[in-house]
């Protein structure tokens, strides 16, 4: 698996050297080692350096928000975690969690376990929103306490782990959420196909699975970036990002409404989570269909223009549009 892994509001990278102090604080916790299994209190430096030693690249990161080291997740045997106690409460673990698990299952792996110390409620709480579900109960030594404890067992499958994940909307016939790494395959299937991708603006021809990849991620700018959902298909994307709206759709869902109806919703979504006073869109010259949604939207055609085409490798003709805030509401769509 990849050594870094970004989400949202986290970094998850290598454990390295200038690490040590952040660790052996948080470590020397029994608050925190209190509910790990093999690891020791006191914890020492030399404890982080036989750590370090064994720490591999795609098995083991190290937990970074905005302030630097908070934490550690590990695919051994069984996902293990930990975070120092001032990084709690915030759904860091849970947001680490589900990338390292997106990641595992998009890579082909197979059900997963993991466990907690009976009478530890946040981490039951992580495992539960990561789809995790109880197989059974046993007595494991906890180093820490120099003593058995009772141990929950539980186990992670694909399919348990998509469905747990929390969808972020709803229309008529979709539903919406973060795309994650688990969402490759299907991202690919649509992003391979040349009509769908000719009318985009920055994927490329021929299809490149590393950068369907790089998109099958939460977004971390300014926005929002939904996977769109018919029952559990994954059937196309809608997007505000900075102040644009994009989205694509598998072709055999064309003509049917979903691109109206999920755009409606972002649109939506976009005016009532920001202080935005307009959005714009792009269309190419020869997208109709596209300039027609648009249009029943609100949509204005603002310009015209000549634009670099990735997947066409060459600058074409298109449309820039705009639609604002008050004509949006004046044709009832706040209410």
């Amino acid at each position: 698996m990849e050594a870094e892994i970004k989400t949202k509001r986290l970094i998850l990278r290598l454990l390295v050297a200038a690490d040590e102090g952040a660790l052996v604080a948080a470590l020397d916790d029994l608050a925190v080692s209190g509910w790990l299994a093999v690891v020791p209190y006191p914890y020492t430096p030399a404890d982080f350096r036989e750590f370090l030693a064994i720490a591999a690249p795609g098995e083991h990161w190290a937990i970074c928000d905005a302030g630097g080291f908070v934490g550690m997740i590990g695919l051994d045997e069984m996902l293990g975690y930990w975070l120092a106690a001032p990084a709690w409460s915030k759904g860091y673990m849970t947001e680490a969690g589900r990338a390292v698990m997106a990641a595992h299952f998009a890579e082909g792996g197979g059900d997963f376990g993991s466990g907690y110390f009976a009478g530890n409620a946040r981490s039951a709480g992580v495992l539960g929103k990561l789809g995790f579900i109880v197989t059974g109960q046993d007595i494991k030594y906890n180093r820490a306490r120099g003593r058995e404890m009772a141990h929950v067992n539980m186990s992670l499958t694909r399919d348990a782990f998509v469905a747990a994940l929390p969808v972020e909307a709803r229309s008529a016939r979709l539903s919406y959420r973060a795309l994650q790494a688990v969402d490759g395959e299907a991202l690919h299937g649509i992003a391979s196909q040349w009509d769908v991708v000719r009318q985009l603006g920055s994927w490329p021809w021929p299809p490149e699975v590393a950068f369907t990849a790089s998109r099958a991620r939460p977004f971390a700018g300014r926005g929002f970036v939904w996977g769109a959902f018919l029952d559990t298909r994954l059937i196309g994307t809608v997007a505000v990002t900075e102040d644009e709206l994009g989205y694509m759709f598998a072709p055999d869902c064309w003509g049917q409404g979903f691109a109206t109806e999920a755009c409606s919703l972002a649109i939506s979504q976009a005016f009532a989570t920001s202080d935005r006073d307009h959005l714009v869109a792009g269309v190419w010259a020869d997208n109709a269909a596209s300039l027609c949604l648009l249009g029943k939207l609100g949509f204005r055609v603002t310009g015209d223009d000549m634009t670099w085409s990735v997947a066409r490798k060459v600058d074409a003709p298109g449309h820039a549009l705009r639609l604002d805030r008050a004509d949006w509401e004046k044709a009832g769509h706040d209410e």
